[in-house]
């Protein structure tokens, strides 16, 4: 799948932050600055935790530092990235959930919700938590990049192709992308358009099962040199040496193309 990525510590401090975030504190009395506040020590407590990646303990900070200020939208966010840093999705998408009520605009909180979720295999959640961050920040690749595969997975390609087809005009330089979009071609019956995004999938990143899934296709189209090829290029990886060998003697023999259970695959 693709990862997730981790934001340890935001990037507001000291005076601009305590600008920035007065309107949070309508109620609490004003201490020598926002940053000694008890809510907003165990805050900065927690990102001191999080990056010497003590997960745990900067989840337990930001937990308290929300329990001493319920609408500490910058406590919640680091408590879903601590959770999603122990794995620990439930709890990483409730606290995201929050952040997305309390600052709806918060793009990154909504793509990291979409990614608890599709842990949590609550894809439908997950593809609006996704679109919802798209529509705050449409020029994330990333974002859109998840949000394709997830639906290509879910076997949702028409949905799916906006996405791809726009991160192919803008010429994404993401193996997933292309592999993506070989897939929803291959599902469709467009070898030669699957053939197509396989080559530069591989051109990008060079493996054995996308060679193997090249050549798969490549054989469908009655390419048999390229097939050949690609499937010898194949059996130079050690995971689809044995199974590239077998298909290449399929092809010398004339003995037609693989059976459909090898249906190129995505990451997950």
């Amino acid at each position: 799948m693709v990862g997730i990525a981790l934001r340890t510590r935001p990037s507001l401090r000291g005076t601009v932050a305590a600008v920035a975030f007065a309107w949070l504190l309508p109620g609490v009395a004003a201490a020598q600055s926002m940053w000694d506040d008890p809510a907003f020590v165990l805050y900065r407590q927690g990102l001191d935790a999080m990056d010497a990646k003590d997960f745990a303990k900067a989840a337990t900070l930001a937990r308290d530092a929300t329990s001493a200020y319920p609408e500490h939208v910058l406590a919640f966010y680091l408590l879903g990235q601590a959770s999603l840093a122990q794995s620990r999705w439930e709890d990483a998408a409730q606290a995201l959930a929050k952040v997305t009520t309390l600052y709806p605009g918060a793009a990154s909180a909504q793509r990291d919700l979409g990614a608890a979720y599709q842990q949590l295999g609550r894809i439908d959640e997950a593809t609006r938590a996704l679109e919802a961050a798209l529509a705050i920040r449409p020029e994330d690749d990333d974002t859109r990049v998840r949000l394709a595969i997830i639906l290509v997975n879910a076997n949702q390609q028409a949905r799916a192709l906006p996405h791809l087809t726009a991160l192919g005009e803008r010429n994404a330089k993401v193996p997933d992308v292309y592999l993506a979009m070989a897939r929803a071609a291959y599902d469709t019956g467009d070898f030669a358009g699957s053939a197509a995004a396989f080559e530069k999938a591989v051109a990008l990143r060079e493996n054995g099962r996308t060679w193997f899934n090249l050549g798969v296709v490549r054989v469908r189209l009655g390419n048999t040199a390229g097939a050949l090829e690609a499937f010898e290029r194949a059996a130079q990886f050690p995971d689809t040496k044995e199974q590239a060998t077998k298909e290449i003697q399929k092809v010398k023999t004339g003995a037609g193309p693989p059976t459909r259970s090898s249906r190129p695959g995505l990451p997950r």
